[in-house]
């Protein structure tokens, strides 16, 4: 497209007059200096696309991909996307990135096996053909494991996560911690700095505690108020910060379920 055409759709989107059927080419993926092919379409003000197809995928994180933060693996999801060449739907603006929501974020230094993202595409694609161009796209320590297609208007939220813990070692005492954590009415702790530090009852967020072997098994619920940090857990039962750096915390399953109104 010439360059008076863009022009006059930025011109006629600004003073509200409609450009439908105009395209302008994404931003250059700064990450990776390679030309985008996914094409943005400017919709005229009021009007929706006609076709959105929404995809839910569940992925897994291990090895050293673990140490990633929520902001690196939304920079990396955002990149295989783009790479997928797949016709992904955008957002509006000068930063274009493609429409991706993550259900929750993951902790530092914690393994998943069950991390929940949605997307979405302007034309249909069979979800098969999605699964085969996203999945080279991902480095070591991140693979697809589900892939469901889902309403547009379907939102689903993180219910409840299941933990499982590995301490270096378990205290020959962790099975009375854990009845003594159960049975307290309250387990305060504090989050934040010391300009925004909050104290916090993490018990009502512990459905269940209980040790499988060398292994402590955590049932946390998630509320829209907070959720539980595994840490935190251990703490209350006695570990020291260096034992705590040491366990390997993972996700073993995150139960998601509908948005509340």
């Amino acid at each position: 497209m010439s360059r008076m055409a863009i022009l006059a759709a930025a011109l006629a989107a600004k003073q509200g007059r409609d450009a439908p059927g105009i395209t302008t080419p994404a931003c250059r993926d700064r990450a990776t200096q390679r030309k985008d092919t996914t094409r943005v379409r400017i919709v005229p003000r009021g009007v929706e696309e006609m076709f959105r197809q929404r995809f839910r995928l569940c992925y897994r994180v291990e090895g050293d991909a673990r140490f990633l933060s929520h902001h690196d693996l939304m920079r990396l999801w955002h990149r295989a996307l783009r790479r997928s060449g797949l016709p992904l739907r955008m957002s509006e603006g000068f930063h274009v990135r493609p429409r991706v929501s993550f259900a929750m974020a993951r902790g530092v230094g914690i393994a998943s096996e069950s991390e929940w993202l949605e997307f979405e595409l302007s034309d249909w694609v069979n979800p098969d053909t999605v699964h085969r161009e996203v999945a080279p796209q991902l480095p070591a320590g991140i693979a697809i494991r589900e892939l469901h297609v889902v309403a547009p208007s379907d939102r689903a939220v993180v219910r409840r996560i299941v933990y499982r813990v590995r301490p270096e070692r378990l205290p020959d005492d962790v099975d009375r911690r854990i009845a003594e954590f159960l049975d307290r009415p309250a387990a305060v702790v504090e989050r934040g700095g010391q300009a925004r530090r909050r104290r916090i009852d993490i018990r009502p967020l512990v459905a269940s505690l209980e040790r499988r072997g060398d292994e402590l098994w955590i049932v946390a619920l998630c509320r829209s108020d907070g959720s539980l940090r595994p840490e935190e857990v251990l703490a209350q039962l006695g570990f020291e910060s260096e034992a705590v750096a040491r366990s390997l915390v993972t996700r073993v399953e995150s139960r998601i379920g509908p948005e509340q109104p």
